[in-house]
């Protein structure tokens, strides 16, 4: 199975058993949540061009926020393009009336189980578990505050980024790196891969009273740069 960084924060393409799926595209220079007083990020480096990208069964969309479900980035693709998400994600999706071919990941023509957060009110902390032939892969890009993890993962796919906010913003948005060792400790995963760590600008509210750490390199950690891929061969 490989695995292509797209770009610095959280766009991949993923290969496996004859099947390549995009992940989480933003290729704008921007994204806004809510209004642009509130939040905005704006990329550090330069984004691939959509001309450019390699091939592609589907889009996965993990998130409904605008890093991970960037509608200008997503409406530069063909309407026919499949589109596979939760049934949330897929509505909110739907509603801009583009979109042809929307499948929900229970439908998804691939194994993959999302993994809530114990929290009613949490919509960041979830994760994916993808099973392949050649892999199975673990992808928090939050981390994950599910209390039952499963075991035996290739491949764990998470931030060892802290980001921090008041708990009336939300609270802390990325788990961070302690997190993330606990996380692939616990699910025995052989290999981890470190994703959603741009430093990106910010500005808005929420920028303003967050807080941010952010890691370069670990001995356990596997930090591809953009364009670099990762093939996980099982033995």
């Amino acid at each position: 199975m490989r695995f292509t960084k797209l770009n610095d924060d959280n766009s991949w393409l993923w290969e496996f058993d004859s099947y390549s799926l995009l992940v989480d595209p933003w290729f704008t220079p921007q994204q806004v949540d809510i209004a642009p007083w509130f939040s905005t990020q704006r990329h550090v480096t330069t984004q691939p061009a959509i001309s450019d990208l390699p091939s592609f069964d589907a889009i996965f969309i993990s998130h409904s926020f605008s890093d991970h479900c960037n509608k200008k980035t997503l409406l530069q693709f063909p309407a026919t393009t499949t589109i596979i998400a939760t049934s949330s994600i897929l509505r909110k999706i739907k509603s801009w009336g583009y979109f042809s071919h929307v499948i929900p990941i229970e439908q998804a023509p691939f194994e993959i189980l999302r993994y809530k957060p114990s929290g009613l009110l949490d919509f960041v902390h979830h994760a994916y578990l993808l099973k392949t032939k050649s892999a199975t892969v673990l992808f928090a890009p939050h981390g994950t505050k599910n209390k039952k993890k499963p075991v035996d993962v290739d491949v764990l796919i998470g931030t060892s980024t802290l980001y921090q906010l008041p708990f009336w913003l939300g609270g802390t948005v990325n788990l961070g790196l302690k997190s993330l060792l606990a996380l692939a400790q616990s699910c025995q995963a052989k290999w981890i891969l470190n994703t959603h760590d741009e430093a990106k600008l910010g500005t808005g509210v929420v920028e303003r009273f967050s807080n941010k750490e952010y890691v370069e390199n670990h001995p356990q950690i596997k930090f591809l740069k953009t364009g670099e891929s990762f093939d996980y061969i099982q033995l």
